[in-house]
């Protein structure tokens, strides 16, 4: 058996299958080294869909030239990158489109190159490169694969060379980074690169021929078939055929009938109302409801106590602006004198959990991309949601950090196409820092006082989060069991407990700042109301502030907090 020298295209097409299935193969793996022991948007599973998706590009595509084929391949990536793994990966295989021009095959030098000029763009991709991460163990493979092509014709020997080096500098990425040592782990995306170079290797070792791997599919029909999962925002709200009134009324009472006004409320506008949420402070009652009678709502909130604050929002009119919009016309807004007042701008925000998608949406949203922990959209998603607006500018909220780089890829993607959209990226890492920033939002300001204002907003914002491991883990220095919960304030791990509520409390106690007055839960599907009630009586006096409890219906988190 002779050793293959040279990837023509059919050849090149099978070297990538054989990578993209032994990644697809040992996911699992790549995932279980996540450092954060909670559902994520797990390495593992971004990488491999975001593969998968430049595989299926170049797929049955071997009668073209190899520069279209390579060029294939990084639009594909381009557009599948899901989380910072994937868009790191993207980058680099578009080393392979940029060294390939003008050629037939891939020798050894010129694959040696592809590599090298990949590390180059993924270094040049991310704004503060971190040593003992994917991009070390890329680079270090590179460097050596540089070398080898030197001195031999034969791809077997470059790529075994490579491997080796890879795996080497994967088994020093926990002496480079700390949270790796504490975790008894090595880095998660260097680990899926060096499947995928094994991948690699054990094709070209076979002759070419798949062996083990052979009859996988090199298409992920799963990802394939998945529809786009975003919806413009509030068409989740519809009710008897209309959207009705989003109405909100706080109520003074007595505080000897506190419990029975609560009761008697959530009674009375179930009956007639939905997304209700009846909550309690002091002698004050908060209510939130959809219906289509919100003066029956003031009528009976009446009969407990004087209506102290009054909001109500119609939801039919937004929901028909918001189709406007879509539809390419601008939107139409009333100003605070009733005004009409034309708005161009398009707002997309990522969000999981219908009780946030009705904040959001209420909040001036135009699409909502269903999103966030464990669920990281492609670029391709988003840019398809940025274009589902139908405006010409745009604002985009990824609402997690590891959406980020792929937002940023997104407006990569219309900078570089010569769009007539334009569309920046407001760099929102959590949910209140989304919301905080929609706060912010004015509709009939331009795009760029927009930018300033919003991510402005978003250093004021403080955020908590509960959350249960699903694996023992060790994460900041803390040991952590599985099912116990953990207490994050602004990232920071600052509780570990078997007690959810106790857990809660705790992140409230680390985010409280002296001029703090208002702390808004939003709650996830797995808790019920009655806890939540607990929680709210026991931070609002003890800590002398205003609590706003809001039915976030996330998943993973079982709570999210915003202290302002």
């Amino acid at each position: 058996m002779s050793e293959i020298d040279r990837l023509d295209v059919p050849a090149f097409i099978d070297f990538m299958r054989a990578g993209h299935l032994w990644l697809k193969a040992h996911v699992q793996a790549v995932n279980a080294l996540n450092v954060f022991p909670v559902p994520d948007g797990d390495t593992g599973t971004n990488m491999e869909l975001s593969l998968a998706s430049g595989v299926t590009e170049i797929h049955n595509q071997h009668f073209l030239g190899l520069a279209t084929v390579t060029q294939a391949l990084a639009t594909g990536l381009l557009m599948g990158a899901r989380g910072n793994s994937g868009v790191i990966l993207s980058q680099l295989f578009r080393g392979f489109a940029k060294v390939s021009q003008n050629r037939d095959y891939f020798d050894s030098p010129l694959l040696a190159s592809a590599f090298q000029e990949g590390v180059t763009t993924a270094y040049g991709a991310v704004a503060k490169p971190v040593e003992g991460t994917i991009l070390t163990v890329a680079r270090e493979a590179a460097k050596a694969g540089t070398w080898e092509a030197k001195r031999t014709t034969g791809l077997v020997s470059l790529l075994s060379v490579m491997h080796e080096t890879a795996k080497q500098a994967l088994a020093r990425t926990p002496e480079q980074l700390p949270v790796l040592k504490q975790a008894g782990v090595v880095d998660s995306g260097g680990q899926g690169f060096v499947y995928i170079l094994e991948g690699f290797l054990k094709w070209l070792r076979q002759d070419g021929q798949f062996g083990i791997m052979e009859g996988q599919n090199p298409v992920n029909k799963e990802e394939e078939d998945r529809l786009l999962e975003f919806t413009f925002a509030g068409a989740h709200l519809a009710h008897e055929g209309e959207f009705g009134y989003c109405t909100e009324v706080l109520v003074r009472t007595k505080q000897t009938e506190l419990d029975g006004a609560v009761n008697t409320l959530k009674k009375t506008l179930g009956a007639y109302g939905n997304s209700l949420l009846v909550v309690t402070s002091g002698d004050l009652i908060k209510v939130h409801v959809h219906t289509l009678q919100p003066g029956r709502v003031l009528q009976d909130a009446l009969e407990l106590g004087p209506l102290i604050k009054i909001k109500i929002d119609n939801m039919t009119e937004q929901n028909e602006i918001l189709k406007q919009s879509s539809n390419g016309l601008p939107a139409v807004l009333p100003d605070e004198h009733g005004e009409q007042l034309i708005s161009s701008l398009g707002v997309v925000v990522v969000a999981a959990g219908i009780g946030l998608q009705d904040i959001f949406s209420s909040l001036g949203a135009s699409v909502i991309l269903r999103g966030g922990q464990t669920m990281n959209p492609s670029t391709e998603e988003l840019v398809a949601a940025v274009r589902q607006t139908g405006s010409s500018e745009v604002l985009l909220l990824p609402n997690n950090k590891n959406i980020l780089m792929t937002a940023q890829q997104a407006q990569e993607v219309f900078e570089q196409s010569g769009s007539e959209v334009v569309l920046r990226v407001i760099p929102t890492q959590t949910i209140p820092e989304g919301i905080g920033a929609m706060v912010a939002y004015v509709p009939t300001h331009s795009l760029d006082e927009n930018v300033a204002t919003m991510s402005e907003a978003i250093s004021h914002v403080n955020t908590g989060e509960v959350v249960r491991a699903v694996r023992d883990s060790v994460f900041q220095g803390e040991i952590i069991h599985e099912n116990q919960y953990l207490g994050l304030a602004n990232g920071k791990l600052v509780q570990v407990a078997d007690d959810r509520l106790f857990v809660a409390v705790a992140v409230v106690h680390a985010l409280k700042q002296t001029d703090s007055e208002l702390l808004t839960i939003f709650y996830g599907d797995a808790v019920p109301v009655l806890e939540t009630e607990q929680l709210s009586a026991t931070l609002g006096v003890p800590f002398q502030l205003e609590v706003d409890v809001r039915n976030g219906g996330q998943p993973i988190f079982d709570y999210i907090f915003a202290l302002e």
